[in-house]
């Protein structure tokens, strides 16, 4: 019994000792495969870089447009053509037939002012007229007469002067005494003088008729006028379009160059704008232009350039540009808000953002991005001539081609050749 038990303690013991060698095994591979591992992860590491230490850049693709194609400047719509309607006359506004937005055609009565006093002074001028022409009529029977007188004068004085003649012969021959020939010399002589004063008398007849003819031309002058005066009374559209303005009311009294109201032609409408001196090489007159307005937003209108003042405000240093659009259906109402873009009409070029461009020493430069053989993306500096900078954008004339890629921003400042990363928004 004895010698079972020692056996059975024997065998306990052996098998003790092999589950600990087991045991003992199993820890000493587990650790030699732990070390391994480290050493193949510190290999790999030292053979190739990690993303996370590569600098992470924005990239775009260059492309061709113009940064002037969505500049906007701003004006207000106005009628192409406005005329304000201005008393000549004074006098009552009886009646205006028309309201504000009414239409009206050119030459269209559409009021009057009250032309009583006009017709009374007209009538009375008309009156003087009458008497100056009867006047007139005096002075030439006047003249008729002084003429009649004339003849008479000249005939007396031709009998005068035979008379004498014929008595002086007589006197001669003895047959009458020389002192009555001489009394016949004298008549000749006293009608030659009657013929001179009927001469003055018809030159002053003559005189008295001018006189009335230039009063009654004057009288005639004044009865136009008064006339002219009447039709002013007439208060006549002179162009045809759309009632604007109105300034006065039936019953108020118009003076001498009072505006009454103001037409205007719709028909063609035209934007004033300011603009910037340094955008005035950039337009020229009859250059096309799109139109947006706020009240129709999902329309656009296309116009010209109509007109370029001479001259810039001094002050602001900006130049009145006028814009004419059609407006055949009279849908554009003065006093909107306009909002014109003008048509580029040069070359176009590559356009990138304003920070992708590095300034040094008065030279631009752009990286660009290029992939290697191993799939790396690095950076080249590449110097770029720059045109016009407008907003946010640069146009770039030469330097860079259409579809290369270039870096916008990046995470940390690039040398030339660098390696980068590419961000999830690049494209």
């Amino acid at each position: 019994m004895k010698q079972i038990k020692e056996s059975t303690k024997l065998w306990l013991n052996q098998c003790l000792k092999v589950i600990m060698l087991i045991f003992v095994s199993s820890i000493f591979a587990s650790c030699n495969s732990s070390s391994q591992n480290t050493t193949q992860q510190e290999s790999a590491s030292i053979g190739m870089p990690q993303s996370k230490q590569l600098i992470k850049v924005d990239v775009k693709t260059a492309d061709v447009s113009s940064p002037s194609s969505t500049q906007q400047y701003k004006g207000t719509t106005q009628p192409q053509k406005q005329v304000s309607w201005r008393s000549q006359t004074e006098g009552t506004l009886v009646e205006l037939l028309v309201e504000v937005g009414d239409k009206v055609s050119q030459g269209q009565l559409i009021g009057w002012l009250d032309n009583s006093i006009i017709e009374t002074e007209l009538a009375g001028k008309q009156g003087e007229l009458a008497a100056l022409q009867s006047e007139l009529a005096q002075a030439k029977v006047q003249v008729t007469n002084a003429q009649i007188k004339l003849e008479e004068a000249n005939i007396q004085l031709e009998q005068a002067k035979s008379e004498a003649v014929r008595y002086q012969e007589l006197a001669k021959t003895g047959l009458i005494a020389q002192q009555q020939a001489e009394s016949f010399k004298t008549a000749a002589k006293i009608a030659e003088k009657s013929l001179l004063a009927a001469k003055e008398a018809v030159k002053l007849e003559q005189q008295a008729v001018a006189i009335v003819e230039g009063r009654i031309a004057t009288q005639r002058s004044a009865i136009a006028e008064s006339k002219q005066r009447q039709t002013y009374s007439r208060i006549i559209a002179p162009i045809g379009g759309t009632v604007v303005a109105k300034a006065k009311d039936s019953g108020s009294l118009i003076r001498v160059g009072e505006e009454v109201m103001t037409i205007g032609d719709f028909s063609q409408v035209k934007i004033v704008m300011p603009l910037s001196e340094l955008d005035l090489g950039k337009i020229n007159v009859g250059q096309n232009v799109t139109v947006k307005l706020d009240a129709f937003k999902d329309s656009q209108f296309r116009g010209k350039v109509n007109r370029i003042a001479p001259t810039a405000n001094p002050s602001s240093r900006q130049i009145p540009v006028e814009i004419v659009i059609n407006n055949p259906r009279n849908q554009i109402k003065g006093g909107l808000l306009a909002r014109v873009s003008f048509a580029s009409e040069k070359e176009s070029y590559i356009v990138v953002p304003k920070i992708a461009i590095i300034e040094e020493k008065g030279i631009n430069y752009i990286f660009t991005v290029n992939t290697n053989d191993n799939d790396q993306n690095n950076v080249i500096k590449r110097k770029v001539v720059i045109g016009d900078r407008i907003n946010d954008k640069v146009e770039i004339i030469s330097g860079i081609s259409a579809g290369e890629k270039y870096v916008v921003r990046s995470s940390k400042p690039l040398n030339d050749r660098d390696l980068v990363g590419l961000s999830i928004i690049s494209k």
